[in-house]
């Protein structure tokens, strides 16, 4: 969703410029399995389309028919399932899930919204969003507002209240139908992710690419000025060099910060660690074998720093998954979801071995749709 809000932001404000009319189409609830999170956007208008709300089976026949459903009123739900009726154009799920789109005629409020929601998805703290859906026998009234601010009716609710706990805790979003035709959808939008990559040679240079591709803020930093420069990692959003004691104090280090020591020097990586010692961060991992691990300790030992033990038991080494790929692409791939496991809070077992523990809808995702 990161790398989607400026296209999404950029075509909102496109169309409300020429006057065409837009929509902004938002996943609102969902039963089984979805291919896309609650919450998930789109701006459209038919044919065109920025964002998503499924796996690519329903962008364009949403786009079509909520312009169509918007024309008289502001917003309208449209909903899909596995069994339509076979008898209309409306898509059918592969997921074996259903769910409801809630599409609404795009004003300049909405692209109010999305700059806001882009603003929490680039900061270190994660944010939940209200959207409130009132039901009436015509119309649908849809409303928004950040939590625990209170509208003064369907927020300050003890049933929303517990959602909202529930939500934070599982850093997942959840919709709740609270009676009287209103139904609100508590939309978690989780910390910025942070990638920190400690040395700039070559290896490092997939990781920062798949590390931009998941969206996450990625930062190069090395002493060796050769290496660290834009032109050699242009998917990073920060690349500084200069000595460990001028740059390691200006990275930007959070609870969701994942920090991978790959400058090939024990002394080099042994003094990013232990800059990293006083840091809470998510995940540490140090390119190469288990011994290394220990090296490395021992030389932020003969340094002079005393690491505690949280952070010793948080040094990944070796890094990464086992995927039996030793290509830089392949070791990319398998940090890279070493830290996603790490920073979800998953085992990283295959999904398949899941399938019959009643947890796995939480996690499992289909990838396959039908129309």
């Amino acid at each position: 969703m990161r790398r989607e809000l400026p296209e999404m932001i950029a075509l909102a404000e496109r169309l409300l410029a020429s006057d065409i009319p837009g929509t902004l189409a938002t996943l609102f609830s969902a039963r089984g399995s979805t291919y896309r999170s609650l919450g998930s956007m789109m701006v459209s208008l038919p044919g065109v389309h920025a964002g998503g709300i499924s796996g690519g089976c329903l962008e364009e026949y949403v786009a079509r028919a909520g312009e169509r459903s918007t024309r008289d009123n502001p917003a309208s739900m449209l909903s899909f399932s596995t069994h339509p009726d076979s008898d209309d154009d409306v898509p059918v799920l592969g997921c074996g899930g259903a769910i409801n789109v809630l599409v609404e005629r795009l004003t300049q409020d909405h692209v109010a919204w999305l700059k806001q929601i882009a603003a929490v998805y680039e900061a270190d703290d994660a944010a939940l969003l209200g959207i409130v859906v009132t039901r009436s026998a015509d119309r649908i009234a849809v409303s928004r507002a950040w939590l625990p601010q209170s509208d003064g009716r369907a927020l300050d609710a003890p049933a929303v209240k517990r959602l909202c706990a529930t939500v934070t805790l599982d850093g997942r979003s959840r919709h709740l139908s609270m009676g009287s035709g209103r139904e609100i959808l508590v939309h978690h939008i989780p910390s910025l992710t942070r990638l920190v990559i400690i040395g700039a040679g070559n290896d490092a240079q997939p990781l920062c690419e798949l590390g931009f591709t998941m969206g996450w803020h990625v930062t190069v930093v090395d002493r060796r000025a050769r290496l660290a420069t834009a032109l050699r990692f242009p998917r990073a959003e920060v690349v500084t060099t200069g000595e460990w004691d001028e740059v390691l104090p200006r990275l930007d280090v959070s609870s969701r910060t994942a920090v991978v020591l790959m400058t090939h020097s024990l002394y080099d990586d042994a003094r990013a660690l232990s800059f990293l010692s006083s840091h809470e961060c998510a995940y540490i991992g140090a390119l190469g074998p288990a011994h290394r691990r220990r090296w490395l300790l021992d030389e932020v030992s003969a340094q002079g720093t005393a690491l505690p033990p949280s952070c010793q038991e948080r040094l990944r080494g070796p890094v990464g998954l086992d995927l039996g790929d030793r290509s830089p692409n392949g070791i990319a791939v398998a940090i890279a979801a070493e830290i996603l496991s790490s920073i979800n809070g998953r085992s990283a077992q295959p999904l398949s071995d899941l399938r019959d523990d009643p947890r796995s809808t939480l996690s499992v995702k289909c990838t396959t749709s039908q129309i």
